[in-house]
């Protein structure tokens, strides 16, 4: 963690990093919104490019905690572009075309770039936050995930019409390589980089793992964050499908409002409702949404407005998690470990979701979208519920 804190806000900085959040964002939605063209090239079944969809998950799955104990050892600023640099060569590579099982290899090796990208970048924009902006710059980092739908879904059906899913995956590859270049060129050399550091042990490594998963505080946000992940990707890439002929409308408005509700949430927590029951009534929000999507797909009523309101709760419910981890601990190694153990559940979600839904929703319709959706929204509440009673017990003793 970087020692020194700044007394202003450096805001050049911090978009760089926000925009290097996109390019990490931008390795899941490339495939979630060009799922059909991918579909269509490599003749391969829903279920099959669910998995290159959620794979990129792997590596924060099994490595989330730890990514912070290299970032020590190598420097900040030198991991984040050894990240965006291997992102940036795998996502050219993907460009050629590759056969559908060395695609699926680049997609897991891309996911080693998202983690490191994910869990380094929000240590450098605290960094470069003066206190009183930290809230501030946290909750726009927040919303990177769904401004990089917002903005892939804007651009996606012009660059697809001319130039097909290679134009897709290039116009990601040359994204994340500027951010590289950017990087490189702009970003102060850090204090962990100047020194020569011996890279931590494989036991040092386990048993960091093991300390953060027994204390329960440190991974409540990651596992209501899971509830999140686990539908927010999924949502975005099905959802339209049930939407008709409003679909070319509401495809780049869904991760719009994603953002507005992440965003909210921010605030809200920061000042008007304690994040746990902002928490709680975003996930029973996101389960009634889902329940009113398909009756009225069901009956045939226009979906639209449900869809959006699904989606701005849907962010809410995102943006509370991360609001709690602040709100559980002001200690920085408890933030970094809470922030580690979001970023390995969070993938937890974002790798048995997609396969989950593309599955759900190929054999059952809107029924396949609607009920895993509610369950994965109702296991929010119930972790809610849990940590609640867990945390007043513990502050009675």
């Amino acid at each position: 963690m970087p020692q020194h804190l700044p007394t202003h806000t450096h805001w050049p900085r911090i978009a760089l990093l926000w925009l290097c959040g996109l390019a990490a964002a931008m390795q899941f939605a490339k495939v979630s919104l060009g799922f059909d063209g991918l579909l269509d090239f490599y003749g391969i079944t829903p279920v099959q490019l669910g998995w290159s969809l959620s794979i990129v998950g792997m590596s924060g799955l099994l490595f989330g905690v730890t990514a912070g104990l290299f970032a020590h050892a190598v420097g900040f600023r030198r991991l984040l572009l050894m990240g965006l640099g291997l992102g940036a060569v795998l996502s050219l590579l993907q460009t050629l075309m590759l056969p559908y099982p060395l695609f699926f290899i680049t997609r897991l090796l891309e996911g080693v770039s998202h983690l490191i990208i994910i869990v380094i970048a929000p240590i450098l924009i605290t960094a470069n936050s003066a206190p009183q902006h930290r809230s501030i710059t946290i909750g726009l980092w927040s919303t990177f995930f769904g401004a990089a739908f917002a903005l892939t879904s804007l651009c996606a059906p012009s660059i697809m019409a001319h130039f097909g899913v290679h134009g897709m995956l290039l116009a990601q590859a040359m994204f994340i390589s500027m951010m590289w270049l950017l990087v490189w060129l702009t970003l102060q050399t850090d204090e962990q980089e100047q020194g020569v550091r011996h890279l931590p042990k494989i036991s040092t490594l386990f048993r960091q793992n093991i300390e953060v998963y027994q204390q329960v505080k440190a991974i409540l946000p990651g596992l209501s964050f899971m509830c999140y992940t686990a539908t927010s990707v999924s949502l975005m890439t099905f959802i339209p499908k049930f939407a008709g002929d409003d679909r070319v409308w509401l495809t780049p408005l869904l991760p719009v409002l994603s953002i507005m509700g992440t965003f909210s949430a921010g605030w809200l927590a920061q000042s008007l409702i304690p994040p746990f029951r902002l928490l709680g009534c975003a996930f029973f929000g996101v389960a009634v949404a889902g329940a009113v999507f398909f009756m009225g797909v069901q009956v045939g009523v226009g979906v639209p407005v449900v869809a959006l309101v699904l989606m701005f709760v849907g962010g809410m419910s995102g943006g509370a998690s991360f609001a709690l981890i602040p709100y559980l601990s002001h200690d920085k190694w408890f933030q970094v470990r809470a922030n580690g153990a979001l970023a390995q559940l969070a993938n937890v979600g974002s790798t048995m979701g997609p396969p989950l839904f593309a599955g759900a929703v190929s054999g059952f319709g809107v029924q396949g979208l609607a009920f895993p959706l509610m369950c994965f929204a109702l296991l929010g509440v119930a972790v809610v519920v849990c940590a609640v009673r867990y945390l007043h017990r513990d502050v009675e003793q």
